[in-house]
């Protein structure tokens, strides 16, 4: 592999793990500070990030490292 692919690779991860961040912290407000049922909560994550429902599930649900 070479160098600017390493880079490249490197920086996929951090953006997916900052999305992730942003997800969670998303979820936690929405949670925390409004009365929004759970399935519109992950609907509006959905259209947000372009990512599937269970996907959005997954990135909440996941435990950190």
């Amino acid at each position: 592999m070479k160098h600017k692919d390493i880079l490249s690779k490197i920086d996929e991860k951090l953006e997916q793990k900052i999305r992730d961040v942003k997800i969670k912290t998303m979820w936690d407000v929405m949670k925390t500070w409004t009365d929004i049922p759970y399935t519109k909560r992950v609907e509006h994550l959905m259209k947000e990030f372009h990512l599937s429902y269970g996907r959005i599930e997954n990135i909440i649900y996941e435990e950190e490292d």
